[in-house]
C-alpha cells in the first residue's frame, strides 16, 4: 500500500477559513472539490516547514502557525495518507493562487454547508469547530 505524508493547514482570517478549488488530484473524484491548503512533506522536511512552504506556494499568503490540531489517518483507493493538521492565522486575505487551484473562498462555519463539493466536509467542519475554540 502506498503511503503519503502530508500537511494540511486550516487558515483563518477575521473569523473565516480558506478553501481552495482543486484542479488536479491523485483521487480523480476530488478534482473540482474544495479543500484546505497543504501537500506532501518532502524528505528531511518537518511538518511545520512543509506547511509554511505549501501555504506560500498555493496562496502566497504570509501566515503564522497557531497550533497543531489532531492529526489524521485515512485510507482510500489503496493509498494510506498520514496528515499533520495545523491552524494558521493569515495577515491578509489577499490570496494569489498557484496553478493547482482555480478558485478560493473565505468561509465562516455557518456557511460551510452552502458550498457544494467540499472534500471531507464533515472533517472540515470538525476542524473548524475545534479552531473556533482557539484564539
Amino acid at each position: 500500500m502506498k503511503e503519503i505524508y502530508q500537511a494540511k493547514i486550516l487558515i483563518r482570517y477575521r473569523g473565516k477559513y480558506l478553501l481552495l478549488k482543486k484542479v488536479r488530484d491523485i483521487h480523480p473524484e476530488h478534482i473540482g472539490g474544495w479543500e484546505v491548503p497543504g501537500g506532501k512533506i518532502k524528505p528531511n522536511e518537518d511538518p511545520v516547514t512543509a506547511s509554511l512552504r505549501e501555504i506560500k506556494e498555493e496562496t502566497d499568503l504570509v501566515c503564522k502557525i497557531i497550533t497543531e490540531l489532531k492529526s489524521l489517518k485515512l485510507e482510500k483507493n489503496g493509498i494510506k495518507t498520514l496528515t499533520h493538521v495545523y491552524l494558521a492565522e493569515a495577515s491578509t486575505d489577499d490570496v494569489k493562487l498557484s496553478d493547482e487551484h482555480s478558485e478560493h473562498v473565505w468561509i465562516s462555519y455557518s456557511k460551510i454547508d452552502t458550498l457544494d463539493n467540499v472534500i471531507y466536509r464533515d472533517l472540515f467542519k470538525q476542524y473548524v469547530q475545534e479552531a473556533e475554540k482557539i484564539k
